[in-house]
């Protein structure tokens, strides 16, 4: 009989086997995926036609972005990030550059002192976190849905990615009717491996 897991056994596994990542191996990890994320065509082609992109800010665990971010902005692309907007009580995207300060916001996710909003349906390119994917671009976020809302408005031909360790990639995840699927999900493994 195949036990089942649920969407709370993934996230508990994946936050573990994360904090388990030696932070060397973070650092090689965050190198190698953000390269892999640079070389794709499609976000070759978002980049020269400066379509924003939306990225998250990492936590101690998560794949760092910070080499995607500062090619971004070498290429004069615009990037935004997620911040807690406490009036409207969500999270909103802030236009993120080198002169930004970072202050701890809601959930203790880092997030710019400065806010200068950008709409989700102006986003080319989302990077999008995450504790648990499929090849087919089923996710398993941390479970507020914050990111499904995002990618329900995003722009029909906005791309998706998600990045994530190679055994953060499993063959099912129990999914919900308001789970967004990203387009594909960047690893330091290629599928042949």
């Amino acid at each position: 009989m195949k036990t089942i897991m649920t969407k709370s056994d993934i996230r508990n596994l994946m936050r573990t086997r994360r904090r388990e990542v030696d932070p060397e191996e973070r650092e090689e990890a965050s190198a190698a995926i953000c390269d892999a994320v640079w070389a794709r065509a499609d976000v070759q082609a978002a980049v020269a036609a400066k379509h924003p992109f939306a990225v998250y800010l990492a936590n101690d665990d998560e794949i760092d972005l910070a080499p995607l971010v500062e090619r971004l902005w070498a290429a004069d692309v615009a990037v935004a990030v997620p911040y807690w907007h406490a009036e409207s009580g969500t999270y909103r995207l802030a236009i993120y550059t080198n002169a930004s300060t970072l202050v701890e916001g809601f959930h203790g996710i880092m997030e710019p002192a400065e806010t200068y909003d950008i709409a989700p349906c102006d986003i080319g390119v989302w990077i999008v976190p995450g504790l648990a994917f499929t090849r087919d671009g089923r996710r398993i976020g941390y479970g507020g849905g914050w990111y499904d809302r995002y990618l329900a408005v995003a722009a029909p031909d906005a791309v998706a990615l998600a990045v994530a360790y190679p055994f953060q990639i499993l063959d099912d995840v129990p999914t919900d009717p308001n789970d967004r699927r990203v387009t594909d999900v960047v690893t330091t493994r290629s599928d042949d491996e």
